[in-house]
């Protein structure tokens, strides 16, 4: 009897467990869900690499959209680790129209554009330059005033400004809460 009960018990356990549950995550999947519920995720993919700051502490995703001078300012970014080995990504807008549920083009981050930039440490910055040579968007899919909440998606390339080396941001995503 105590054969048939470990018996029992033993493939009911197996049974229970799938195979796919050891199974480890694709980069795309570490990233988070697409959300627009104001959830202060970021997320994307640096050159196919999962990028995903911490959800507290200095590095947690932050935004602000402020209006200042006749004119908007968008920050978003997210940050990981300090240091030399900080990583950062940062996207947004320098005196702009009213954002608006909208796809806008990622450019330099020059008064009247979006732009889109990747830092290392202390003094490595990737940006984004023009359309042509580095294309990159921003669609914002969720903008509540009311709420204080954008929720998007992002993808660009951009180059070091000293080297000219290249690195490719891919299925990002962030959704937050704002200040302004």
């Amino acid at each position: 009897m105590k054969k048939l009960f470990l018996l029992f018990t033993l493939t009911l356990a197996l049974s229970c467990c799938n195979k796919d549950d050891y199974k480890p995550k694709t980069e795309l999947e570490k990233l988070p869900q697409a959300t627009q519920t104001g959830a202060q995720t970021f997320g994307c993919l640096i050159d196919g690499k999962a990028f995903v700051p911490p959800k507290f502490g200095s590095n947690a995703p932050n935004a602000f959209y402020q209006f200042v001078g006749g004119a908007y300012t968008l920050s978003i970014y997210g940050g990981t680790s300090g240091g030399p080995n900080l990583k950062g990504i940062n996207i947004g807008c320098l005196d702009m129209p009213l954002i608006q549920q909208s796809t806008y083009e990622l450019k330099e981050a020059l008064t009247n554009n979006y732009f889109g930039r990747y830092s290392i440490g202390g003094g490595i910055t990737y940006s984004g330059t023009s359309t042509t040579e580095l294309p990159g968007t921003l669609t914002i899919t969720r903008f509540d005033p009311a709420n204080f909440i954008i929720s998007g998606t992002f993808s660009f390339k951009a180059k070091e400004i000293y080297t000219g080396e290249t690195v490719e941001i891919t299925e990002g995503r962030f959704d937050m809460q704002y200040t302004n």
